[in-house]
């Protein structure tokens, strides 16, 4: 029978390339993930979500897959998945799968072969076009975008006919509108389910429906040339039914869906319980604070009430049907003490302790990225030879192509790089921040990694991880905390953060001071003067009903 586990779980992300390297061979694997459960557990987690675990020739670090029934041999073999799943079940730890898709690999055996021949069974696996004829030139079918790499499209050796890659050229599109595609996936999510996994998240799942016929997009106010034609597309809902009818609900499974810029209307319905499609949905919005437009390498000065909006909207919107994440870092984002004008070498425990606080005490499931919760920075990259994202390259050798000069677009991708969450794991002070023995890791370790490790802020007396083991006891186990109202106050106030959560005669109010100055801020009068919950400072600051906060403090009341 279905559940809604969900609603009272913690998920922790593991991305396994980083995480732990067992065997000192440069790549984090399943033994390491292993080694470190007793850790995540005693975090206050109740379930991981394991970015791609799966066979890929990872032209995108696990997100272009060439098997989506064999565990990559980097990472360890299935009989060590299982094993894996083992542990994490006998700690109470459900196990999250990241599930790509959209596009597979195109060492995919089902692309190579509808790429041999026209008259292959898989041809119509993807989505595969002629180009346009301009007289001598051959053009792509459209004039989509991809992503990552200029053109949505990819020309087929030497023919007239292209693929769709809405990602990056090694990320062929599938054909969704194809009912073997559909029985294909149905039967993947089910192998996984059988074998014990508790869930899924979809990555880029409002994708999956393109419209047709293919044709050009002349819309000149679009984030990406092409998007209305396969963004929330005609068929988004009806095939989120299926995967629901035939083999999400056969389990007390879960679903958390990647969204690439939903329209207002589609994201709720998404996460609609009537529906039947998903449990829930990403929301970033409050994560373009800081930049423009939501391209991430653009900073801008960081607007708190542009965050606030973000954060706080989703939980108002999907309260009375449906449910809510919540969200600071992933492996696509930086890390969140870096940002939003944060200081982080004076105001790291004090910065990430607040942004624990009024994330994770809002509506919704937390989900925390692996090293959010010692407080771990963004890293300074000397070179783009450090940078393993294709993303960063495309975005820098486009900036040059404008002509920015080579170290200006530089500044402009350290600031936004999703490599920052993507080096290894910092565990101590030891050679590669004991992330292995020392055998080069795949990706550079943050030179920090002396200063700022695990066990560094475990030993110490302002214990990141320590204050989010405080936080999360509340949010798991305080009934308001968990299914509370949201309701904002002050929404133009440029420093502070504060809302409450009713639930019954209950109320919880949560407050931070997003700012580096000592702020005076008059609380709500229907709140008269509550029990402190927790607060990332030995003191708070109360008279009536005037509060003074010192920079970047947090505090969480509760009235009954």
């Amino acid at each position: 029978m279905k559940t809604d586990w969900y609603k009272n779980a913690v998920v922790y992300q593991v991305y396994p390339f980083s995480f732990m390297d067992s065997d000192n061979d440069g790549w984090g694997d399943i033994e390491g993930i292993i080694s470190k459960l007793d850790y995540i557990r005693d975090l206050g987690a109740t379930a991981i979500w394991f970015s791609p675990l799966y066979q890929s020739p990872d032209y995108d670090y696990g997100y272009d897959i060439s098997d989506y029934r064999a565990i990559d041999e980097k990472f360890g073999t299935m009989a060590d998945f299982e094993r894996l799943l083992e542990e994490c079940h006998r700690r109470d730890l459900k196990v999250i799968m990241d599930m790509v898709i959209n596009h597979t690999s195109t060492e995919h055996p089902w692309f190579r072969d509808a790429v041999s021949s026209e008259d292959s069974p898989y041809r119509d696996w993807y989505i595969i076009r002629k180009g346009k004829r301009e007289g001598d030139r051959l053009l792509p079918p459209s004039n989509w975008e991809s992503t990552f790499t200029g053109s949505a499209w990819e020309r087929i050796g030497s023919s007239d006919e292209f693929y769709l890659h809405l990602f990056c050229r090694e990320q062929a599109d599938l054909n969704w509108d194809n009912p073997a595609v559909r029985d294909e996936i149905v039967d993947i999510l089910n192998f996984w389910l059988a074998k014990g996994v508790d869930g899924f998240r979809f990555d880029v799942f409002n994708m999956f429906s393109k419209v047709y016929p293919i044709r050009d997009d002349d819309q000149k106010d679009t984030f990406q040339t092409g998007a209305q034609y396969y963004v929330d597309g005609p068929h988004m809902h009806e095939y989120l039914r299926e995967l629901n009818d035939r083999a999400l609900s056969l389990y007390d499974s879960y679903t958390v869906g990647e969204s690439f810029h939903p329209s207002e209307e589609d994201a709720h319905a998404y996460v609609k319980k009537e529906n039947r499609e998903l449990d829930t949905i990403f929301n970033f919005a409050h994560l373009d604070a800081d930049n423009i437009a939501g391209k991430k390498f653009f900073r801008k000065p960081f607007d708190l009430r542009q965050f606030k909006k973000g954060l706080l909207d989703p939980q108002v919107s999907y309260y009375r049907d449906g449910w809510n994440t919540l969200v600071l870092e992933n492996h696509d984002n930086p890390r969140s003490v870096s940002r939003f004008g944060i200081d982080d070498r004076k105001y790291r425990y004090e910065a990430a302790t607040m942004l624990a606080t009024i994330t994770y005490m809002g509506f919704g499931t937390p989900f925390i990225y692996m090293g959010q919760e010692a407080g771990l920075t963004n890293t300074d990259f000397r070179s783009m030879d450090e940078l393993k994202d294709p993303v960063s390259h495309f975005v820098y050798d486009l900036m040059k192509g404008y002509g920015l000069p080579a170290k200006l677009a530089f500044s402009f991708i350290k600031y936004g790089a999703r490599d920052h969450a993507r080096v290894p794991m910092q565990w101590d002070d030891s050679v590669n921040g004991g992330f292995n023995k020392g055998h080069a890791p795949w990706q550079c370790v943050n030179p920090l990694y002396r200063e700022i490790n695990v066990r560094k802020d475990l030993e110490s007396d302002h214990s990141v991880y320590r204050y989010y083991q405080k936080l999360l006891q509340i949010k798991k186990n305080n009934e308001t905390a968990v299914y509370g109202e949201t309701h904002e106050y002050d929404h133009e106030n440029r420093r502070i953060i504060c809302y409450s959560r009713t639930w019954k005669r209950k109320k919880l109010f949560v407050i931070g001071n997003f700012s580096s100055r000592r702020t005076k801020y008059r609380l709500p009068e229907l709140m008269d003067i509550p029990e402190l919950l927790i607060s990332n400072y030995d003191d708070v600051k109360v008279s009536g009903l005037d509060i003074e906060l010192e920079p970047y403090q947090a505090a969480v009341f509760e009235k009954k």
